[in-house]
């Protein structure tokens, strides 16, 4: 009993995180198992269909399917390095505590700046650019009380813009237009299938029996012609459903985690404290030279 007592205890610990993880993977494999099951059984069942497919679409589709593979790895490849720079910049300040509100009202010590800069100062890369777009707009600023802290001049999103975290990474621009890019390929070759054997339909005023030849050939393979298109289209829905949950709100989201923590830890000063400061600080002055008086 206590056995069963400690493992149950273990799973409500964990959160049943385990299971969940394991549910997904099983739940992907079998899910791959039976559309390459799918799959096969389709392409047995059209094979009298894809020999009347002409040559060129077959080819094109092929190119399109290749091409779209290619590039949806080439989108995931970008969307990890681009996670992982995430994570190797939040790793600098894994332990740190977020501000106190005493933290807050005086800023960072500067025996803490020195620490995160001295841990910051390891970061590769972009994760070092990034803290030295942070470290560029903090400042040192003495409280009413005396105490001098550091904070931040400006906003994290102002000093980390979205666009210059993600972009050297992400070619967000590029990704949304490949959907746009498949389906033209596709009528293309469409169209050149079709044009190809329009090609081949030939008027001959001598034979008056068939005056019109190769028109059996445009007929015949007219529906393959537009299989190109259909594939191209099913591509780029695959390519958009993948580029937006799969990429797009994975990165957003941890952007967001990014500047949230960025806030979490360094204290911000405003425009609004300044001013309020100063006006504390003239009207101290005022009342002593009236008490002066």
């Amino acid at each position: 009993m206590s056995f069963f007592r400690k493992l149950f205890d273990r799973l409500i610990e964990h959160e049943f995180r385990w299971a969940s993880t394991l549910f997904k993977i099983v739940f992907w494999w079998i899910t791959a198992f039976f559309g390459l099951i799918v799959v096969f059984y389709v392409l047995y069942r059209m094979k009298s269909m894809l020999s009347a497919i002409p040559l060129v679409i077959q080819a094109a589709c092929v190119i399109l399917v290749v091409m779209a593979v290619l590039l949806i790895t080439a989108m995931l490849r970008e969307r990890n390095r681009a996670l992982q720079a995430y994570d190797r910049f939040l790793a600098a300040f894994d332990d740190l505590k977020p501000a106190t509100e005493r933290e807050r009202a005086t800023g960072l010590s500067p025996d803490k700046m020195a620490v995160i800069r001295r841990k910051a100062g390891l970061l590769p890369g972009k994760p070092r650019e990034w803290w030295r777009a942070l470290d560029e707009a903090m400042e040192p600023y003495t409280s009413l009380n005396g105490e001098e802290g550091v904070f931040l001049t400006r906003p994290v999103s102002e000093c980390l813009p979205e666009e210059e975290v993600v972009d050297p990474f992400y070619h967000s621009r590029f990704h949304e237009s490949v959907p746009g890019i498949l389906t033209a390929l596709g009528l293309l070759a469409t169209f050149v299938a079709i044009l190809m054997a329009l090609a081949g339909v030939t008027y001959n005023v001598r034979d008056p029996l068939r005056p019109v030849s190769g028109i059996d050939q445009l007929i015949n393979g007219l529906s393959g012609k537009f299989l190109s298109s259909i594939i191209a289209l099913l591509l780029s829905v695959i390519f958009t459903i993948l580029e937006k949950k799969a990429c797009d709100r994975p990165l957003r989201d941890g952007y967001d985690a990014l500047i949230k923590r960025c806030k979490d830890v360094f204290p911000l000063l405003t425009q609004a404290r300044i001013l309020l400061d100063i006006q504390r600080i003239a009207m101290g002055q005022t009342r002593e030279a009236v008490e002066r008086e």
